[in-house]
């Protein structure tokens, strides 16, 4: 994971905040967000992701503390997403069983499509194929925890594709719907 703070902490910061998203899902919605609308700010996000933000926004020192590091969060992904070595990744669970890891791959799926849906994007048909493609595939992913696991190595090749496959999907989705403009120095005519 690129992304200097830990699962643990983005849970627990989730919880003083009174979110019942996991961090897998509420990294998934902050990048399907992202993707859909590259203007967003951490107020708009933690509003979609946390039921009643605005009302406890101006609430006590912990959530202010819990938003203050959520927003690094925020930022570390914003950064990672444009970052021209491809060091985005989805924030899922370490150090776990296949099958935790899996459920969590299929909770960021979740939430990234969700993101998508609340950043406006209705239809794909204006973008590549491969867009499309990629929705598609992330909606079966999505599902991906009620698939049966093979209980042997073949899984955990099976889900270093998986995570590789969402990591350089979501990168490549996210420049064709946020594409960078680099100004183009064309020299003078003499």
């Amino acid at each position: 994971m690129s992304l200097e703070m830990d699962i643990k902490q983005i849970k627990s910061d989730l919880v003083k905040l009174g979110s019942e998203a996991a961090p897998s899902e509420a990294h998934g919605i902050l990048c399907g967000v992202l993707c859909g609308r590259s203007d967003i700010e951490i107020w708009e996000w933690l509003s979609l992701t946390v039921d009643g933000y605005d009302a406890i926004a101006q609430g006590d020192l912990l959530v202010r503390e819990a938003s203050e590091s959520l927003n690094t969060f925020f930022l570390e992904t914003v950064a990672a997403l444009s970052d021209n070595n491809l060091k985005f990744y989805p924030l899922l669970a370490e150090d776990e069983s296949e099958v935790v890891l899996l459920e969590s791959i299929a909770q960021w799926a979740q939430g990234y499509l969700m993101g998508l849906s609340l950043a406006g994007i209705k239809t794909f048909s204006d973008y590549p194929e491969d867009v499309t493609e990629f929705v598609e595939a992330m909606a079966s992913i999505s599902k991906a925890d009620d698939y049966d696991l093979a209980g042997d190595d073949s899984d955990e090749a099976a889900m270093v594709e998986l995570i590789e496959f969402i990591r350089i999907g979501v990168l490549l989705m996210n420049e064709e719907m946020n594409p960078v403009r680099v100004p183009v120095d064309i020299p003078e005519n003499k």
